[in-house]
């Protein structure tokens, strides 16, 4: 399966602090082999050392904790409860339509996982702008 076709995937929405504290742990259990992915930045090449892996998801905590004040999480997906290998984490401060069912949602900021990503921006860039009457009978 293709990176975009993971990304386009099934996700399971952590929705409780408790569960999105046991996610990252379990993370941090397992910090070999993930390509660490800040959208705002080209795709990594390389797969990220096992320090680099636990201090980048402790700085996304932090940033998480500080500016999503809600009593719920609700900004952390993931494929998998129990073997996590993609995550999908976004910017408290740039939620947009998280939900997906807007034409265009938001892209996360941050992508776990243990496949070498590709430029999702690009990949994701809506098509080119349609008519009005071309978009609704997909002409």
């Amino acid at each position: 399966m293709s990176y975009i076709e993971r990304f386009k995937g099934r996700f399971i929405g952590i929705m409780q602090w408790d569960d999105c504290h046991a996610l990252f742990e379990k993370l941090n259990s397992d910090p070999d082999g993930w390509y660490l992915y800040d959208t705002s930045k080209v795709a990594p090449k390389i797969v990220a050392n096992a320090n680099e892996f636990i201090d980048t998801l402790n700085g996304i905590k932090k940033i998480i904790k500080s500016e999503h004040q809600e009593r719920y999480c609700g900004i952390v997906y993931t494929n998998d409860l129990d073997k996590p290998d993609f995550v999908k984490i976004f910017h408290p401060n740039n939620l947009g339509k998280v939900c997906g069912s807007s034409e265009n949602p938001s892209i996360p900021r941050w992508l776990l996982s243990k496949n070498k990503p590709i430029n999702i921006e690009t990949e994701l860039k809506p098509k080119q702008e349609q008519g009005f009457v071309s978009k609704f009978l997909k002409l």
